[in-house]
């Protein structure tokens, strides 16, 4: 079962990084940061899932610290997009 949403999960990642790679999909910076912050779910999927596969918990440290440098990007990445007003 974790196999298959392993290889699930994967799949939904390289459709992901098509999608951000391909013009035709994410045209404005706002839709690249959705999908950027989407990659990072993903990827903090894929973290749990190979700490549930190996039962090794290093896996989950890993996620955590992905989930927190996606939280920080998306915030740097939205004030890219539109900066404050002085």
């Amino acid at each position: 079962m974790l196999i298959t949403a392993t290889i699930i999960l994967g799949l939904a990642i390289l459709v992901t990084l098509g999608s951000l790679l391909l013009p035709s999909f994410a045209n404005s910076k706002a839709d690249k940061i959705i999908v950027v912050d989407t990659l990072t779910f993903q990827v903090l999927g894929l973290c749990i899932l190979l700490s549930f596969h190996d039962k090794n918990p290093l896996a989950l440290q890993f996620g955590l610290l992905v989930a927190m440098l996606g939280f920080l990007s998306s915030i740097v990445l939205a004030r890219f997009i539109d900066p404050p007003q002085s």
